[in-house]
C-alpha cells in the first residue's frame, strides 16, 4: 500500500509541475489499464472463495441447499458486475 501511494505521488507531482506530455498521458492510460484489470482478477478470487463457503455450508446442511444455491448465485453476479466495470474501463482506457 506504501509503494502505491508513492507512486501515486511522484506521477501527481510530475503531472503538477507541468510535464504532461502525449507520451506520458498515454503511458499513464496504460497504467490505469494495469490497475482496472485487478478488478476482475480480485473478482474471481471473491466468486470462488463464495462458491467454496457454499459448498461448505450444503454439506453441513443439505436441506437448505436451494436458499443457499440462490443467494450464492445473486452475490455472484452482484460481483461479477463490479468486474465488468473495470474490464470496460481498461478497455475504454486502452483506446484513449
Amino acid at each position: 500500500m506504501n509503494f502505491l501511494m508513492q507512486l501515486l505521488s511522484v506521477i501527481t507531482n510530475f503531472l503538477v509541475e507541468g510535464g504532461q506530455t502525449e507520451f506520458y498521458s498515454r503511458g499513464l492510460a496504460y497504467i490505469g489499464v494495469g490497475i482496472c484489470c485487478l478488478a476482475p482478477a480480485c473478482s474471481c478470487l471473491a466468486e470462488g472463495y463464495t462458491a467454496a463457503k457454499a459448498v461448505e455450508a450444503i454439506g453441513r446442511q443439505p436441506e437448505a441447499s436451494s436458499k443457499i444455491t440462490m443467494t450464492m448465485v445473486v452475490g455472484q453476479a452482484i460481483t461479477e458486475t463490479g468486474a465488468l466495470y473495470g474490464f470496460i474501463m481498461a478497455i475504454m482506457l486502452a483506446n484513449k
